[in-house]
């Protein structure tokens, strides 16, 4: 009976050692399983991050040209909108003040940067009519003021055909803005932006205009610019 036991016990000592040992492998090629899928994980890390890094700065700027472009129609909108309110002649203080509280839409970009051109444009009874600048001041980096003259018909880029009523007259705002990228790693450079509105005069046919000399105009008549008086509309 002891042989048997004995053979037994030793049979269990030399199983219990081959499964130590076994678990001691297991060990070893779980911890190297782990090294190999870290040093995978840095890898790709490596790979993806410089594409994470372009795709996020590059909607960084992207995302603030667009804004910047959003601001600056909305600069070209409001210098005609605030024109379009003059309930009398327009003086050099007030296109002054109207160019620096339209200036304030944009920020938080630079306003000192922007363009800003306002002028008042008139219609002829043709069909189409032509259209002519009769006053036009401009203020800042880039804009230049449109010449005035009852000649001169203004291309219909600027001002389209479907915008043009016989008669009538139109407040024209011009904006124009350099955008130059805060980081400029994905876009380059400065890029021009620049945009167009018009708004209808709210209480006259059109916007009377009196420079420092004293000098009022209106409107074109028999070709030359005049200071016709027109009536308050409505």
């Amino acid at each position: 009976m002891r042989p048997l036991t004995h053979r037994i016990r030793r049979n269990i000592r030399s199983i219990s050692q081959v499964l130590r040992a076994g678990g001691s492998g297991l060990h070893a090629k779980l911890c190297e399983f782990v090294q190999l899928s870290s040093a995978t994980a840095a890898v790709e890390f490596a790979t993806v991050l410089p594409v994470m890094l372009v795709a996020y700065i590059g909607s960084v700027e992207i995302g603030s040209g667009v804004t910047a472009d959003h601001k600056l129609a909305n600069l070209s909108l409001t210098l005609a909108n605030i024109t379009a309110e003059a309930t009398k002649a327009v003086q050099d203080t007030d296109v002054n003040a109207i160019f620096n509280a339209a200036a304030a839409v944009l920020a938080p970009f630079d306003y000192t940067q922007a363009g800003m051109v306002i002028s008042s444009v008139v219609f002829d009874s043709n069909n189409p009519p032509n259209a002519y600048v009769v006053w036009s001041n401009a203020q800042g980096p880039g804009a230049t003021a449109l010449t005035p003259s009852c000649t001169a018909n203004l291309s219909t880029t600027l001002v389209p055909n479907n915008l043009r009523i016989a008669n009538g007259s139109l407040l024209l705002g011009q904006a124009y803005f350099p955008y130059t990228p805060t980081v400029g790693y994905v876009v380059t450079g400065t890029i021009s932006l620049s945009d167009t509105n018009f708004m209808v005069p709210r209480y006259f046919t059109s916007v009377p205009r009196t420079n420092s000399s004293g000098t009022t105009v209106s409107t074109c008549t028999n070709g030359q610019l005049s200071a016709l008086s027109f009536p308050a509309i409505g």
